[in-house]
């Protein structure tokens, strides 16, 4: 069988001349729309869900928060272990899918999961929000950016609010999957009472408190129905600058006195202390806004994208603030597969260079001809079947061409007639 297959190509060269074109042409084709990627991709059956309880002993975080969420996750037939962790104010579970789940089907799941938590958190006791769940632990970041305030005493809460506007930009860049933000300082506003004031009026912490939360209108205050309309009516003042806390009234008095927050308090905005996360790049605090790849693209086209929004973004920043792209995955991705392709290329030279001076000529030339047009064949299988270049199947490729020994070699060595004579 392999004889006549050999004798019908020595026959008709030019379909052997077609299908070698063939190759090549699907084979550079798939060279530049291929994923290009450093690393597999690694489908995620991990999650951690994490629900803060300020105040609350282990015990009680277990009783209460802990248990109600275990029950939640397994009544999800998918999950196959969970481990938990109550600590003092916090929850942190950890859940993990069956091996068997397909890939399509993990999203539902975790989507699912989520309804199962957002019940769960129902019966939760007052002051615990709802369980956040994260899933996206999996995989590295393509992009890292530094937002730094090159000035003194410029507000941490306006780096902020520039990383956030960074993030938008990013999320907007075609191929971006996820984007996050470290090292961001929280606002909030401080209200510190005069306590000789507070204790000259009669006044408590706890009646100052009530009074700034009844002053912050954010429920409808009723509905007016009639045969055509229904309108809801809603109280106006809500709380949206510190002139308009410093006017809550805390106590009236005869002839239209009033006693104000501001006349017993100081109100400040700063940022959150103590800090919930940091960052520092080169030993400056920074706030870093880090961008992942969708699955299968290709990390250098996907990565001049963010730079060329980088650079308008940059263009566009206040004085005193700087934006550097500290990561760049594509620059590792591009160093990494040049490398790989080095080695495969030396490989293929030494193996033709052994085969010159062991087989001859004849031998040499036809294995450094096949070992690229099997190269270029691989790749189109890839690009078909959409799988990415990346160190694992490009060190994969190797592998199996190195498999293809020389000493296995069949070459021709002589023709006569119709049949093709070969020494092994």
């Amino acid at each position: 069988m392999r004889t006549d297959l050999a004798a019908l190509t020595w026959r008709e060269p030019r379909i052997v001349a077609l299908a070698l074109l063939v190759i090549v042409a699907a084979g550079l084709s798939a060279l530049i729309s291929i994923g290009r990627q450093e690393d597999p991709t690694i489908t995620n059956i991990f999650a951690t869900v994490t629900t803060p309880y300020p105040g609350a002993e282990p015990a009680r975080v277990e009783a209460l928060v802990t248990t109600g969420i275990e029950d939640a996750l397994r009544g999800i037939a998918e999950v196959a272990v969970i481990e938990s962790t109550s600590a003092t104010g916090i929850s942190i579970v950890s859940v993990e899918l069956a091996d068997t789940v397909p890939d399509d089907r993990i999203e539902q799941v975790w989507s699912e999961i989520r309804d199962a938590l957002a019940d769960a958190a129902l019966d939760f006791p007052a002051g615990v929000p709802e369980p956040s769940m994260d899933t996206d632990g999996a995989g590295a970041f393509g992009a890292i950016v530094a937002l730094t305030a090159g000035q003194e005493g410029l507000p941490p809460a306006l780096v902020a609010r520039q990383a956030e506007a960074l993030a938008d930009v990013l999320r907007n860049v075609t191929g971006t999957r996820l984007v996050e933000v470290y090292g961001k300082a929280e606002e909030e506003i401080t209200v510190t009472l005069d306590a000789s004031r507070a204790a000259a009026v009669g006044l408590t912490a706890g009646e100052v408190a009530q009074a700034i939360r009844a002053a912050d209108a954010k429920l409808r205050a009723g509905q007016i129905s009639s045969a055509r309309d229904a309108l809801v009516v809603e109280v106006a003042g809500e709380i949206d600058s510190l002139t308009r806390l410093r006017d809550i009234v805390l106590r009236e008095g005869e002839g239209g006195a009033a006693l104000r927050l501001g006349d017993i308090a100081r109100i400040d905005r700063g940022p959150r202390l103590p800090l919930d996360e940091a960052a520092l790049q080169d030993g400056r605090p920074a706030v870093l806004v880090a961008a992942k790849l969708e699955d299968g693209l290709q990390v250098d086209v996907w990565a001049a994208d963010i730079r060329d929004e980088l650079a308008a973004f940059r263009a566009g920043l206040p004085r005193g603030f700087a934006a550097d792209l500290v990561f760049d995955q594509s620059t590792y991705t591009g160093a990494r597969l040049a490398e790989v392709g080095g080695n495969m290329a030396l490989g293929v030279g030494l193996v033709v260079a052994v085969l010159l001076v062991t087989l001859g000529l004849r031998a040499a030339m036809i294995v450094a001809v096949i070992l690229p047009l099997v190269s270029l064949a691989s790749l189109a299988t890839m690009n078909a079947i959409g799988l990415p270049i990346h160190q694992m199947s490009v060190t994969g490729m190797i592998v199996a061409l190195s498999r293809s020994s020389p000493a296995r070699t069949q070459t021709p060595r002589f023709i006569h007639r119709d049949r093709l004579h070969y020494k092994t």
